[in-house]
């Protein structure tokens, strides 16, 4: 099954992507432990709001998220860390899990911004910064599509109480966020007496229509104030005031969401500058690690597998993967700088062996699972007379794209629905997302159809990550979990003046991959075939739910994956690490 013709620019603009060592790269994102303050280990450290226990960074903002989106509470937190330590990252990542629950998604305004983008200009600090989250959340209160009726309308009010009409009728009509901010800013400024009384105003009147709604202000580059000592003292100022307000008037009862993003040395006198926002935040601290040996195997782990994935059974593979495994561990003092420095180092043998290498080619069973997905989804139709399930064919263009399985339900031969596939040989590229999402678009994919057939789709790859598995299921998109097969072969380039071109009867399977199924699946297996699995390892039943519990939403990818859901010691690590090798589990 042939692979986007694309794909290797996909693998080359991955490895650009983590040259950069800037941003937040879902690619290579690690599960980062998380230890409480006062234990020992190596990993960040943070205190859990709700006092549960929690092991890693994604469980640490999950449950902060649950803590003021799900239960109602405020939550206010610094992230401090070393430069290229991975703080920005953090901060984008939870804005990204905001996106990926519709009860978060449809009921919630998040605002994401850098304070050096406010440094300029004549109003105090202090105004600024109201004046730049209360006109970004109206933004959003009248445009974001996925809210309630009701809340537009509302936001409508109460920023029309303060207007003419023809100036509300104005505001309304901006199409882009950069003259609406302007123009509301203005208006803030001439109506207003008090900022914080209008922010705290809105999040009442906005929560009285939707009680589940959510504001959430996410605030990078504390360090831009570092030579503003008067931005420094006004920014410590409105953060008092509005954490006592919410603590005092609200009894922490508002769901209200910050976090404020800088430097170790920032943050650290940003809080000491004033006893009483120290005794206020002192424990709300994220102290981010700036990155260790072993998270640093792990990025190179997800780098080489991706390199693998796309490239084993190439002539020049074998010789080329040498190389790469003599590629000694770079010395490095962050995150960023690692990743800047491996991945230059990759780049350099990616471009010496692979840079004319044709596509990938994927073989195996994609065909046979997109079939008995589609009789499973259809299933409902195709008992009635008249409905049939086409052949699945590969390689089928459509507007001018080559989708790597298709499949059509027919009712008396005519196609009333249809489902789409993307096969790849190694874990699925985030960047991929979008261009599948736009064919989809362009084929006009209908998931949805009151009392008829949905539109499917599938992608199909070895692995894939938790957070683009949520962005995969917000899309209507499946994710079908397939070994990898290669074939050093390259496939034909797709005749855009062929429908479909029909697939080669699948191989059997090597006899390697059919012993295989020996294994005890972690992310698939029973609570009791789990119990004898790890029998000797010293893993506890009471353990082994909660793995079983994790596993539905984030299945685990490796034994590193495994050991952080079950917040084991290096003994345990060691036992299972026996067992994965003798092939009595698998992921």
């Amino acid at each position: 099954m042939a692979e986007d013709a694309g794909k290797k620019r996909y693998i080359r603009d991955f490895l650009h992507n983590v040259k950069s060592g800037a941003g937040f790269i879902d690619d290579i994102r690690i599960e980062r432990a998380i230890r409480a303050p006062g234990s020992e280990g190596k990993a960040s450290i943070a205190r859990s709001l709700s006092e549960r226990s929690l092991s890693n960074t994604t469980e640490l903002l999950e449950d902060d998220l649950t803590h003021t989106f799900d239960e109602g509470y405020f939550t206010f937190r610094f992230v401090a860390a070393k430069v290229g330590s991975g703080k920005t990252s953090l901060l984008t990542y939870l804005e990204a899990l905001t996106q990926t629950q519709p009860s978060y998604e449809n009921h919630a305004v998040v605002i994401k911004f850098q304070l050096s983008d406010i440094i300029a200009g004549k109003d105090k600090f202090y105004d600024k910064l109201y004046l730049r989250m209360i006109a970004d959340t109206f933004w959003q209160l009248f445009h974001n599509q996925n809210l309630q009726e009701e809340v537009r309308s509302r936001a409508e009010k109460v920023i029309g109480d303060l207007l003419e009409n023809k100036e509300l009728a104005e505001l309304k009509a901006l199409k882009n966020l950069m003259p609406f901010r302007v123009k509301m800013q203005r208006y803030l400024r001439g109506n207003l007496d008090s900022l914080e009384e209008f922010f705290f105003y809105t999040v009442e009147k906005v929560s009285s229509v939707d009680p589940r709604f959510t504001f959430v202000y996410l605030i990078d580059e504390l360090d831009a104030l570092e030579n503003f000592t008067g931005a420094i003292q006004e920014t410590r100022l409105l953060f008092k005031e509005l954490i006592r307000r919410a603590y005092q008037d609200f009894d922490s009862k508002i769901r209200l969401l910050i976090y404020l993003v800088g430097t170790s040395g920032n943050v650290g006198s940003f809080i000491d500058g004033d006893s009483v926002i120290k005794s206020l935040v002192e424990h709300l601290i994220i102290n981010l690690s700036a990155g260790y040996q072993d998270e640093f195997w792990m990025i190179r782990k997800k780098i080489d597998d991706r390199i693998k994935g796309a490239y084993k059974g190439y002539k020049n593979f074998d010789k080329a993967w040498q190389e790469l495994e003599n590629i000694a561990l770079p010395k490095a003092n962050t995150l960023r700088e690692f990743c800047q420095t491996y991945a230059r180092a990759v780049l350099e043998i990616h471009e010496r062996y692979f840079r004319e290498a044709p596509e990938q080619v994927f073989e195996g069973n994609a065909r046979d699972l997109v079939e008995a997905k589609c009789n499973k989804q259809w299933a409902s139709f195709l008992e009635k007379k008249a409905y049939e399930l086409s052949s699945v064919s590969t390689t089928t263009v459509i507007k001018g794209h080559a989708f790597d399985a298709y499949a059509e339900l027919l009712h008396n031969d005519r196609p009333v629905a249809k489902a789409f596939g993307e096969a790849k040989n190694y874990e699925l590229l985030s960047s991929h997302l979008g261009t599948f999402s736009q064919w989809l678009k362009d084929v006009d994919f209908q998931p949805y159809r009151d009392g008829e057939a949905p539109d499917l789709a599938f992608t199909i790859a070895p692995s894939c990550p938790s957070l683009l598995q949520r962005k995969l299921e917000l899309q209507n998109i499946q994710f079908i979990q397939a070994d990898k097969i290669t074939n050093p072969t390259p496939s034909p380039t797709p005749n855009p003046e062929v429908k479909s071109i029909s697939a080669r009867t699948p191989k059997p399977l090597p006899e390697k991959t059919l012993t295989q199924t020996t294994a005890v699946n972690i992310n698939k297996a029973s609570k009791d075939e789990l119990v004898n699995a790890f029998k000797g390892s010293g893993v506890k039943r009471k353990t082994i739910d909660r793995l079983i519990e994790l596993r539905n939403d984030r299945p685990c990818k490796n034994l590193d994956n495994l050991i952080a859901y079950l917040g084991t010691t290096e003994n345990v690590k060691n036992k299972l690490q026996k067992k994965l090798d003798k092939n009595k589990i698998c992921f």
